[in-house]
This record gives structure tokens, C-alpha cells and sequence, in this order.
């Protein structure tokens, strides 16, 4: 559930019992253990957990469920009230999920324990062309709305001949591009290794083409990142940069370290040396004390600048945070209306996007090829999602493709 750093550690966790013995079940398959990595970065999304695990159960009544995640630390008593689990499991003990599973199995009559396999590989990624590289866990920005400082404790960064390696074997294992991951990578160091150190050495191991950067928060994009996006043709040409709101006093209540005048400048800075980079964000609306006014500032911002997507979040209340108890709330169908409206915003802005790119060839990394229905698509390194006609198979290869038309979700084009 939730974040890309829960979906890095859930393929780990997966890798880990499909080495100890165990195989891999699929969706509509009988389980024997379902592992559930809960979210809760918002109240919803711990209902959502929640609400899995109920559902697993009714599925497989005998099965063992193992809950973990960054519910086990925000919603402990919660979580511990559901009936169906089994067994909770603490964020920072995940790597010890396979241990505690196999102990469970060890002094349960019926079972039989799995043999460890002792060759082949796992494949713990998403098909075999972009996987999920975490780097970092943790944050201190304590942002008022914000419960993940609280789950995930403090920054603390992956030694770099570890990411090196892993990145390495997902390059044998033909991966061709790595998203690059964490909770607050920008806090990244490694022995005074940074980020954009960190990157350059992942930029030359053979057979990774392309390096994604997942969110950054915009005060980390220093001169270092920006010179390695400006030079490096392996680094994406994406930055996915939070705004979440536009106006100064909602971003002082959210404690976040930087005013619209100051966002505005980092993003011109780094525009000006890559010109093609594609921004991304997220906004929040309806936060504790937002007005129309204050509103109407985020959506002139956004507009002006010209972001490839934005994701339009409504203020969600969650319980250990200091803006739940913030006065003036929201009311629900205020922000239900707010949220349209920059969904409309976000839309044209997208659409705005791909028609920049009608003409034009790009490089097409390709994700998915369906020879019979005759079309493939993928990403451009700008985030720019094409399809097109396609007769083979070209899964994994990177492509170049004329593009045609905009459309809903990205864009359509032919292959030169």
C-alpha cells in the first residue's frame, strides 16, 4: 500500500521468502501468508489497510496474515484491534519478516517448511525495464501535516557501495532504468557522498539508460543536481517538485521552508540550465485556514508555472500531527470543489504538455508491447507517456517515435 519506498520494500520482502522457499502466489491463487505493508499517510489511507486485510481474510481464512508498515507505528493500537492479523510487525523490523514467518510455520503442526532455493533469481520489480532503487529512509522536516517523520524516524541514507550493488544486478538482470527513491532522498549522504555524487557513480554502470529521480523536496535541488541534469543524458529530465500550496501563510502554517516567491526562483534557476526538464508537483487544498483568496493564489501559481502534471491532494486530518487540531477547518464540500477545480487546472496543463511534443521525435523507453492489438507504449526520460502502433515486441528497448497527437493520458506518435 501507498509510497513508492512501500512498494520498494514490499518487492524486497517478497524477494526475501521467494529465496527462503516460498513461491509466489498469484491474484485469484489459495495463500498460505499474505504480508500487508500498510499507509498511513492519511486517515484514508489507513482505512484502506485496514479494509485489505479484512478482505484477505474473507478470502483465505486460514491463511497467516503479517502486517507491517508505517500503520504499525502510526495506528498501533488500531491495527493491533483487527482480529484477522496475526502477526505485526514493526517498520523498523522488516527486514526480519522471512525470520518471523518461518518461526510462525516451525511451531504450526501441518505445515512443512519451504527448502531455500539455492540458484535463479527473483524477479522483485515490476517486469524487467524500470525498478524501484531506495537509497534513503526517514525525515525531519516535520511538515504540520505530515505523519511520516513519526513512522519513519529520522533521515538515514543507504551506504552507497550497497545502492552501487544493487543497482548493478538489476543492470544484469536487464533493468534499463532505475527510479531512484526514499523517503527525503535529497538528505542523502553517504560518508559526504550526496546525492549528485551518488547518481554520477549510477550513471555509469553499463546497462542502466536512463536514472529517475523520484520527489525531491525543492530546497535539495542544489547546483551539483542542476549541473548533473544539465550534462548527464542519463539523468531524466524530470524533477518531481512539491508545491503544496501557492500562497505564503498556508506554507508557513504547513511549516514548509520555503515561500511561493523563493519556489518560483529555484525552478526558474534550474530551467534555465535544463530547458526541456519537465516538472512535476503536488498541492494540497484545503488545509486548515485556506481561503477563497488564498486558494485563487495557488491556482494563478500553478497555471504560470506550466507544470507537466499536478497531483491534487484535499487536506486530509490525521491524528499525531499538529495541523489536525488547527482551527478554522475546511469543510469537506469546499474542498471536494476545490480539488475539481485544479483538477481541471492540472488537466489543461497536461494536455498543454504533450501538445509541446506533437512533431517532435523522442526516445521511448518501451513498458509495455501488445503485438496483437498492434500497439506499445512507454515513457519518454521527460515522463511523457506515448503509444504507438507496434507489431513486435519492444519491451525493455528504448525506441524512437514521432509524435502526432495529445491525447487524455500523454500522447500518440509513430515509430521512425
Amino acid at each position: 500500500m501507498g509510497c513508492k519506498v512501500n512498494q520498494y520494500e514490499s518487492a524486497r520482502i517478497a524477494e526475501e521468502l521467494w529465496e527462503r522457499g516460498f513461491d509466489i502466489a498469484g491474484d485469484d491463487e489459495p495463500l498460505d501468508v499474505c504480508v500487508v505493508n500498510t499507509c498511513s499517510v492519511t486517515q484514508v489511507a489507513a482505512a484502506k489497510s485496514r479494509n485489505a486485510i479484512r478482505r484477505i481474510r474473507r478470502r483465505c481464512p486460514r491463511a497467516l496474515i503479517v502486517v507491517t508498515g508505517c500503520g504499525t507505528e502510526a495506528d498501533r493500537s488500531a491495527v493491533e484491534s483487527v482480529p484477522e492479523i496475526d502477526l505485526v510487525v514493526a517498520n523498523s523490523e522488516k527486514d526480519r519478516i522471512a525470520d518471523y514467518i518461518l518461526e510462525r510455520f516451525a511451531g504450526q503442526g501441518g505445515f512443512s517448511l519451504p527448502h531455500p532455493r539455492l540458484e535463479g533469481g527473483f524477479l522483485y520489480n515490476n517486469g524487467r525495464v524500470r525498478a524501484l532503487l531506495k537509497v534513503q529512509d526517514g525525515c525531519d522536516n516535520f511538515c504540520s501535516y505530515c505523519i511520516i517523520p513519526y513512522t519513519r524516524g529520522k533521515p538515514r541514507s543507504r551506504p552507497a557501495q550497497d545502492v552501487l550493488g544493487e543497482a548493478r544486478r538489476l543492470a544484469e538482470a536487464g533493468y534499463r532504468e532505475v527510479v531512484v527513491t526514499g523517503i527525503c532522498i535529497g538528505a542523502y549522504d553517504s560518508g559526504g557522498l550526496r546525492l549528485a555524487d551518488l547518481l554520477g557513480q549510477l550513471a555509469c554502470i553499463d546497462g542502466i539508460e536512463r536514472i529517475r529521480l523520484s520527489s525531491i523536496e525543492p530546497g535539495d535541488v542544489d547546483e551539483a543536481l542542476v549541473e548533473l541534469l544539465r550534462t548527464e543524458p542519463r539523468i531524466c529530465r524530470h524533477l518531481h517538485l512539491p508545491l503544496q500550496s501557492g500562497d505564503d501563510d498556508i506554507l508557513r502554517a504547513m511549516n514548509r521552508p520555503y515561500t511561493a516567491a523563493e519556489y518560483v526562483r529555484i525552478l526558474d534557476r534550474v530551467r534555465s540550465a535544463v530547458p526541456e526538464l519537465a516538472v512535476t508537483t503536488d498541492v494540497i487544498v484545503g488545509f486548515p485556514g485556506e481561503t477563497e483568496e488564498q486558494f485563487r493564489r495557488t491556482v494563478e501559481l500553478v497555471e504560470s508555472l506550466r507544470f507537466a502534471k499536478v497531483h491534487v491532494f484535499p487536506f486530509s486530518p490525521r491524528r499525531g500531527t499538529p495541523a489536525v487540531d488547527m482551527p478554522n477547518q475546511v469543510p469537506q464540500k469546499e474542498k471536494d470543489r476545490r480539488v475539481h477545480e485544479l483538477i481541471s487546472v492540472s488537466e489543461k496543463l497536461q494536455r498543454d504538455f504533450a501538445e509541446g511534443y506533437v512533431g517532435r521525435e523522442v526516445d521511448v523507453l518501451v513498458e509495455g508491447a501488445r503485438p496483437k492489438d498492434g500497439w506499445a507504449e512507454g515513457l519518454t526520460d521527460t515522463y511523457l507517456r506515448v503509444s504507438f502502433p507496434c507489431s513486435e515486441s519492444l519491451e525493455g528497448q528504448i525506441v524512437k517515435v514521432r509524435v502526432v497527437r495529445a491525447n487524455s493520458f500523454g500522447a500518440e506518435g509513430e515509430r521512425v
